[in-house]
């Protein structure tokens, strides 16, 4: 928002945004900057999905192969401990196939740890095959355990999805939004620096809207500001000059 829309008089609707005309927009650079923080979020968040979805599909086979094709042994409890903060029960194990040692780690449901003790024995199923794929025989690994990690992506995700809807929200404005003079009703420091306000305007028909928006400064509460708002839904408004988009220029509308 530039200085001169934080003056306590009726600031000048720009030129650009003055009429009701169709509308050229260019995104800014700091435009540019969200587009690519969302699509880079929201790239990793699907990338971060398939490598879910095949790691669980494997770890349910395993689990099904190891339950029907496994042969069962004698471990030992080689260490136990309790990981994160949920302090969830571990165990890695040792066991013996054909002379060759092998290693083996598991968490623990809750029933069984007071049972544990290192250097206690524990059975272990392993593939004939294969024994690096293995797992205690006394339980199986949660079926949801493998799809819990699904919940991770789900902050950065609702960050880029609200990245690009406020820049087709802020086109839209710039190519179709109405002009209009705002003034302000609130103004506070927001909790991570930074001003917010809230304002009330008046949209052609002569009804009364409200709404927020982020200056670069602190407001005196009667100031006004111009807003752009669309006809259709005054409740989709912002102050102008946007930062994800700007006017280029106008054009008058084909009929």
């Amino acid at each position: 928002m530039d200085s001169s829309s934080h003056s306590v008089g009726v600031p000048d609707v720009p030129r650009e945004v003055a009429s009701g005309m169709l509308r050229r927009t260019s995104v800014t650079s700091e435009g540019t900057w969200a587009a690519v923080v969302a699509s880079l979020l929201l790239a990793a968040t699907g990338a971060f999905v398939l490598w879910v979805g095949i790691s669980a599909v494997h770890d349910t086979a395993q689990a099904a192969k190891l339950r029907i094709e496994g042969w069962e042994t004698q471990g030992t409890v080689r260490r136990l401990w309790r990981s994160g903060r949920s302090m969830t029960p571990r165990v890695e194990y040792t066991f013996a196939v054909g002379g060759l040692f092998f290693t083996g780690e598991s968490r623990v449901p809750k029933q069984i740890w007071p049972g544990l003790r290192e250097g206690g024995s524990l059975p272990v199923r392993f593939l004939p095959g294969s024994p690096a794929a293995n797992h205690p025989a006394a339980w199986e690994a949660p079926a949801l355990r493998a799809w819990g990690p699904l919940i991770i992506p789900i902050v950065p995700a609702a960050f880029g999805i609200l990245l690009l809807a406020q820049l087709r929200g802020q086109r839209r404005l710039a190519a179709q939004g109405l002009p209009a003079t705002a003034v302000i009703t609130k103004c506070g420091r927001g909790s991570k620096g930074g001003f917010w306000v809230e304002y009330e305007f008046q949209t052609a028909d002569g009804s009364s809207a409200k709404g927020r928006g982020w200056p670069d400064c602190h407001m005196e509460v009667g100031a006004t500001i111009v807003v752009l708002y669309l006809p259709q839904k005054p409740r989709l408004n912002q102050p102008y000059p946007m930062s994800y988009y700007r006017v280029v220029e106008s054009a008058p509308m084909k009929t």
